[in-house]
């Protein structure tokens, strides 16, 4: 959970920018890009803003899809009444052992497959007929501040303290953008920019390493 309050992180990057006045970039104007900010981390970084939970599967079928605060899946721990652990696998290999894999009703979840051209679904085998819960992570979506909010001295950080420099440069890639007809402020724009990535690195590799389908996957059941 969050220290860092919101006003605060926009009074930082007022205070970088020289602007007491608060008329070259406006309060409205620094909120919005702070909101930018915060989705640029989740983006780049998808554990940044994770939710774990007991999640409510569609009897029936093998295709599930997030709940609407959802970015990505992120992973499928186990069945919350039985407790068993749900493994990973690959799609091709159940393609080529269960042909019918996606019309399997009936016994227990064992294997879920994802693929990273569309992270907000998975597809589980097999599928129960009764709507049964399985304890999963993903990444949400931060909820946007909004100016009354922000008026709100108590609203923080919506995720982890140790991503406010990353916040920082960002607003400050934007509000240096903003001049960017200066050639001093385009440059100060694009190095902030730069901090930006280095912060997080690179938003590929990343993937990578949080991607569902990396690690070790399960063997294709045979049930």
């Amino acid at each position: 959970m969050s220290n860092i309050k919101v006003v605060d992180v926009i009074e930082r990057v007022n205070t970088i920018v020289v602007d007491t006045t608060k008329t070259r970039w406006p309060y409205e104007e620094l909120l919005t890009w702070y909101n930018d900010a915060v989705l640029a981390v989740v983006n780049r970084r998808p554990d940044a803003s994770i939710k774990n939970i007991d999640f409510t599967i569609t009897p029936n079928k093998s295709k599930q899809t997030l709940p609407v605060d959802g970015l990505r899946w992120m992973d499928v721990v186990s069945n919350v009444l039985t407790g068993k652990p749900i493994r990973k696998t690959k799609r091709l290999q159940l393609d080529d052992q269960v042909p019918n894999w996606h019309k399997k009703p009936g016994g227990e979840v064992a294997s879920y497959v994802f693929d990273e051209r569309d992270p907000k679904t998975i597809y589980i085998y097999p599928q129960p007929t009764t709507a049964i819960d399985l304890n999963i992570f993903y990444t949400v979506a931060p909820s946007p501040v909004t100016i009354t909010d922000f008026e709100n001295d108590n609203t923080t950080l919506s995720i982890d303290d140790s991503y406010l420099n990353a916040i920082v440069d960002f607003m400050l890639y934007r509000a240096y953008s903003k001049d960017a007809d200066y050639a001093a402020n385009a440059q100060r724009a694009a190095q902030h920019y730069q901090v930006f990535q280095a912060e997080l690195g690179d938003k590929s590799g990343i993937d990578t390493a949080f991607n569902p389908r990396n690690g070790r996957d399960s063997n294709a059941p045979t049930a």
